[in-house]
């Protein structure tokens, strides 16, 4: 009788062990990802575009606000706040938009290092960016003074 027990609950603990493993397996990359108060990433995937080609990156963005992932202001078609950072009256400092998304990045207007990679500077905003799906979208809050 106890040899049944022993092997009853050493099959419950396989099983539990199992699912834990497929459940961690399942787990997919985060979307948005703050490397610092002033770094976050957004990473896209096929299944976070459901497919389509023509989501804008503000349309993600306020995706990623609604589920309460991200927190953004937009004022004059401007990205003005991410996370409670303002970009302030006379723009010293503001966020900045770099991507993976070599079509749509330029290293003429500034790069920047992420993972030991660098990414160019976005050549549209957020309000006409269409996202791709395994690029990368980083905001930078960088001071000009």
């Amino acid at each position: 009788m106890k040899k049944h027990q022993r092997l009853l609950s050493l099959l419950l603990v396989s099983v539990l062990l199992l699912g834990a493993l497929l459940l961690s397996a399942c787990q997919s990359t985060p979307l948005v990802i703050e490397d610092s108060d002033t770094c976050i990433v957004i990473r896209t995937t096929e299944k976070s575009l459901e497919g389509k080609d023509d989501v804008l990156l503000i349309d993600y963005m306020a995706m990623l606000k609604e589920d309460g992932k991200l927190l953004y202001e937009v004022k004059g078609g401007m990205i003005t706040s991410i996370n409670g950072i303002e970009n302030p009256a006379d723009y010293s400092s503001c966020w900045m938009l770099y991507t993976s998304d070599a079509s749509l990045a330029s290293a003429a207007f500034g790069t920047v290092l992420y993972e030991g990679k660098e990414y160019g500077s976005a050549v549209v905003g957020a309000e006409e960016l269409k996202l791709k799906p395994e690029e990368l979208y980083i905001w930078v809050y960088k001071s000009f003074n």
